[in-house]
């Protein structure tokens, strides 16, 4: 049996938000530790010199985003964007580079030492402090990693590390891991916020409602103050154990439109927004702005319930791959902000992995044609149409509701009735686990491994400990499939197996050769048609200094590898 996780399906939800926060770092100049006097007006603060760069301490930096946070403690915490905003305030284990090559020691200051297969030790660097003045040690590390990891605690985040049996303090700054088994992104997982360092005698004093609302860590910048709906406030924490922040303040305002993001951003109310695809052209028209493309370790796409007629029949799925216009539809849905997406995956963990993305092209993704569709409805027995009208459900995001009319329209052309049903997030995601639909569209944020891929999204639930749920069917179409009379049972019993030992092998190339043998697998049985990876356009102010894109940055503001500034 595996570990039975708690599929984190806000992951989705919450991605177009998570790009409202800043994924911004500082370039290669100027940093500096001297805790010098400034103001906080943002217009910048005492001139320092370090590495040969000036630079202003002082200021305050004001990022976008588009939803609020019902809680600011990472434990508890299943939106995208704060989950990257909380590491200013919280420090994890290990932090990964700027360009994503590596995960490199953060509050540890060695990478895990192996002493068995299940056994890791873990030191961590003495003297760092909380923003209270506590000292960091084992015992918070431990008290953190444990507290999500009991079920009693209901965390949303005990999915991500339920590879762990236990942490314990094995002395005042180091830390002993017992895994159930090993884990291939051990390393990345104590980078992410689900394992978080929250202070073990503040955390249990306040409990988990007000640690949410007054948060604690020792990050570079501490909890000022949230306003619901308005916004939430950080201030420089001068004490942080790594380069001092430039910057005084970071304010981040909850703006829901991002047309108004955009009025913002030009006329100084913020320093970041993401900018819509009908703004693009009017954004690079701005003088006091600067703009940047960045894709998203994501995919979007349309999902097929495997437990109902008419696709529960493989080639009745395999004709839906010849029907639409997976180009077009890419374009009437994000316009220049997206990329096809092959493999269950997107173009850059394709390209990263040197998968054989464009054999899968190939092989999987046809162009648009009618006649074929019509043969093979017509070899599956449907070749006068379904005999009912198919159920399509859709979010109202625009491009989400794009993508159903397309392929409503072309099933429309060859006598197939369908009909779009506008659902509220919360029915969307009872559907999906009641299977309450024909079609529905899908999208996942999966991180730069296929694991973030095709665990979450392909293997058999039924398998998890526990098995499925009352009244969940599937969750993810690989889960519906599972359960299909028509699936091929041993080729899927054989998938289940390798998605699962896939993420306990550490050679990279044997986890590749895994990871081709399903997507092969899972292309060829077409539970989905992925459509597309999206990117966004991020645009910042020219007064905000040594400031650079990346997909992998933590602390991004300020880091050990940058510290940006307001000019």
């Amino acid at each position: 049996m595996d570990e039975r996780p708690n599929i984190d399906r806000r992951r989705f939800l919450r991605l177009g938000s998570a790009l409202g926060v800043s994924v911004l770092v500082a370039g290669c100049g100027g940093t500096n530790t001297a805790d010098d006097p400034s103001n906080t007006d943002g217009t910048g603060g005492t001139d320092t010199t370090s590495g040969g760069s000036s630079t202003k301490r002082g200021g305050t930096f004001i990022g976008a985003t588009t939803e609020d946070a019902p809680t600011l403690d990472p434990r508890m915490n299943e939106l995208a964007w704060a989950n990257s905003f909380l590491h200013y305030v919280f420090d994890t284990l290990y932090m990964i580079q700027l360009d994503g090559s590596d995960v490199v020691p953060h509050v540890a200051s060695k990478k895990p030492q192996k002493q068995n297969d299940s056994t890791y030790t873990i030191p961590i660097r003495e003297g760092i402090t909380f923003h209270d003045g506590s000292e960091l040690t084992a015992e918070d590390v431990a008290y953190s990693m444990n507290w999500i990891l009991d079920p009693k605690n209901k965390s949303p985040k005990r999915a991500n590390i339920q590879f762990i049996d236990s942490v314990e303090a094995s002395g005042t700054y180091e830390t002993t891991f017992h895994l159930s088994h090993p884990f291939a992104l051990f390393e990345l997982t104590l980078a992410g916020m689900s394992a978080a360092v929250v202070p073990k005698k503040i955390a249990k004093k306040q409990g988990t409602k007000t640690f949410g609302q007054k948060p604690v860590g020792s990050g570079p910048f501490a909890f000022v103050e949230h306003k619901s709906s308005s916004h939430i406030t950080l201030e420089r924490n001068p004490d942080y154990f790594q380069t001092s922040p430039n910057l005084d303040k970071l304010k981040w305002r909850i703006i829901p439109k991002p047309q108004v993001q955009f009025v913002e951003l030009t006329t100084g109310g913020v320093h970041q927004a993401t900018i819509p695809k009908t703004l693009l052209k009017k954004a690079k028209q701005q003088q006091n702005i600067q703009t940047k493309r960045i894709a998203h370790f994501d995919y979007n796409g349309i999902i097929f319930n495997t437990l109902r007629e008419p696709f529960d029949d493989l080639k009745v799925r395999k004709a839906m791959q010849y029907l639409v216009d997976y180009d077009a539809m890419l374009k009437a849905t994000k316009g220049e902000l997206g990329k096809r997406s092959y493999g269950f995956m997107p173009l850059e963990v394709n390209k990263a992995w040197e998968f054989p993305w464009k054999q899968w092209k190939k092989k999987y993704y046809p162009k648009k044609n009618h006649d074929k569709a019509k043969q093979l409805l017509e070899e599956a027995g449907y070749g006068d149409g379904f005999g009912k009208t198919l159920k399509i459900s859709s979010l109202s995001s625009s491009k989400f509701k794009n993508m159903v009319v397309v392929l409503q329209n072309e099933l429309d052309t060859i006598g197939i009735n369908a009909e779009v049903q506008e659902v509220t997030t919360g029915q969307w995601l009872n559907q999906l686990d009641s299977g309450d639909f024909d079609a529905t569209i899908y999208g996942w944020s999966g991180g730069q491994d296929p694991d973030g891929f095709f665990y979450y999204l392909f293997r058999d639930l039924r398998n998890d400990e526990g098995g499925l749920s009352d009244g969940v069917k599937g969750n993810a179409s690989a889960s519906f499939l599972y359960q299909s009379d028509s699936a091929p049972s041993q080729r899927l019993k054989d998938a289940d197996k390798k998605i699962r030992n896939a993420r306990r092998q550490p050679d990279k190339q044997e986890r590749k050769k895994r990871y081709i043998d399903l997507a092969e697998t899972w292309q060829s049985l077409y539970p989905h048609i992925p459509v597309f990876s999206e990117q966004t356009t991020q645009a910042w102010s020219n007064d905000v200094k040594n400031y650079e894109f990346t997909s992998f940055s933590s602390q991004s503001l300020s880091n050990k590898w940058s510290n940006a500034y307001i000019e």
